[in-house]
């Protein structure tokens, strides 16, 4: 994030400090970006529909990363069941009246991680539906092709950046359909 922290050593009397330095990019204001005509809306006025609804059930046993990414997909028009192990993403998906068309999945959870949880997925649901997505902090080669072989159908890696998850689950849909 490019920011510095620093403790400041404590004189005799003084309590210690302690300073955070952050640096922002600041873009233009979406009101900004409309008033103008260059929100992506206006420019691709479709290019979300295919998200909107979109049920999708997300697992991640981090408890700010699935408040982050939840609210990202939230933004996109996703339907969003946000549960925190494979244990619990498992029990969602076996309900029969949510019928989730995307499971995202932390590939480190512990207990039982993403892959093992894309395994069974794949054992009882079948190998088309639902998709499923990894999320993961790995910069490794060789985890989208094990992602692949598992069955998955996408990766996004983390930190999750809006128009990377967008783009991402509309790749795996398109496949899908095709």
């Amino acid at each position: 994030m490019q920011g510095n922290i620093w403790i400041s050593p404590k004189s005799h009397g003084q309590t210690q400090s302690m300073q955070l330095v952050l640096r922002f990019q600041t873009r233009p204001s979406i009101r900004r970006s409309i008033l103008a005509g260059n929100a992506p809306e206006l420019q691709h006025p479709n290019s979300n529909s295919i998200l909107r609804g979109l049920r999708i059930t997300l697992a991640d046993d981090d408890d700010v990363n699935r408040t982050v990414t939840k609210r990202l997909l939230e933004k996109l028009g996703c339907e969003v069941t946000a549960v925190s192990s494979g244990f619990e993403c498992l029990n969602a998906l076996s309900n029969v009246e949510m019928s989730y068309r995307v499971v995202i999945l932390d590939l480190q959870m512990p207990e039982m991680d993403g892959f093992e949880v894309a395994m069974k997925i794949r054992k009882f649901c079948g190998h088309h539906w639902p998709l499923i997505i990894a999320l993961t902090a790995s910069t490794e080669d060789h985890v989208r092709e094990r992602c692949l072989q598992m069955g998955m159908n996408g990766m996004i890696q983390k930190p999750v950046l809006l128009h990377v998850m967008a783009s991402e689950l509309r790749r795996a849909l398109q496949t899908a359909s095709e």
